[in-house]
């Protein structure tokens, strides 16, 4: 069974993804002390009741008095809230880690706000379900997901080794990453779905004929307009901290769409071949998945003798094991 290097682990936003994180750290053996905390009484409650927690707490004060490791698991903008509250609060040595799913501006907040001797790794969990509340948390969650992996300037580089052991322990995929890297990535693969499923719904819902059309709409339009049940909170966040990424791929998304207009408007033929060229590159990515291995990296690859990660992380590293020597 995977051992942690964390006894007493404090988990900030009991949604969904933390009250998973929870179950999943209670797999463990030895599994550590957990404590919970959200300002949702249903949440707390909820938490306590699935045994995701073993205590949980509205005062994050009380949650993080004891920790060696703080996860912050809530809406990206109140991450910056948590860290001013929580700052002041921690110990030397502790560590913090989050869920966001942008990090650019997360790791901006926690270098500026945390104090000096407390590591910040940043973390995103490639997963979740259409429903974020934390009566559908599973300590299952996380298996087989890629997790991704990106370290503060002045993180530690043993912190860093530990949240890698964590996200293996729970059966993730380490994926370092760079946060603007990251940010640009998920900006095509995440938000943009999400913001092209809400944008059908509401032009689909507003048109004049949509009394007659809701009536017979199938399949088809339910798989397109099911992202619209993912947390509207999350999404404002996810978009309001990513800005410039995600309408960089919005203003890709029109430049697409007007293209296949100018193709129909004009009874030009050749828009079949746009749909066969699309059919083709879901196909072949729909095959790699299963095919081509991970982008990750084990915990034996965090050795000084062998770190590999590409631009300012390698050098962040690499230097962070110099400066022991």
């Amino acid at each position: 069974m995977a051992r942690i290097a964390f006894e007493n682990v404090a988990i900030i936003g009991t949604g969904l993804i933390g009250a998973s994180l929870g179950l999943a750290l209670k797999r463990l053996a030895p599994a550590p002390r957990i404590i919970g905390c959200d300002l949702s009484g249903d949440a707390r409650r909820s938490a306590n009741s699935q045994k995701a927690v073993d205590r949980a707490t509205g005062n994050m004060a009380d949650a993080v008095r004891d920790a060696d490791l703080v996860i912050i698991a809530t809406p990206v903008r109140a991450v910056e809230v948590v860290l001013r509250e929580i700052g002041p609060l921690l110990r030397p040595g502790t560590m913090v880690t989050d869920t966001g799913s942008t990090k650019r501006q997360i790791m901006a907040w926690a270098e500026e706000i945390l104090p000096e001797g407390i590591s910040f790794v940043g973390g995103h969990p490639m997963t979740g379900r259409a429903t974020a509340g934390t009566d559908d948390a599973s300590g299952a969650l996380f298996e087989n997901a890629v997790y991704c992996v990106s370290p503060s300037a002045r993180a530690d580089p043993k912190s860093v080794e530990k949240v890698v052991k964590l996200v293996e322990a729970i059966g993730s995929v380490v994926y370092f990453v760079e946060p603007d890297e990251h940010d640009g990535l998920v900006a095509s693969i995440s938000h943009l779905p999400f913001l092209v499923s809400s944008a059908i719904m509401r032009s689909a819902a507003t048109d004049r004929g949509w009394r007659e059309a809701r009536s017979i709409a199938a399949g088809g339009f339910a798989t397109a307009t099911n992202l619209t049940e993912h947390d509207p909170r999350m999404f404002a966040d996810i978009c309001l901290t990513n800005a410039d990424q995600v309408a960089r791929q919005i203003d890709r998304l029109v430049d697409e769409l007007t293209e296949l207009r100018t193709l129909i408007v004009g009874g030009d033929d050749r828009i079949y071949d746009r749909f066969s060229e699309s059919q083709q590159l879901h196909r072949e990515w729909m095959s790699g998945r299963g095919s081509e291995p991970a982008p990750a990296v084990s915990t034996e690859d965090l050795k000084p003798q062998s770190l590999f990660f590409p631009g300012k992380l390698g050098e962040l590293l690499r230097r962070g094991d110099r400066s022991k020597k």
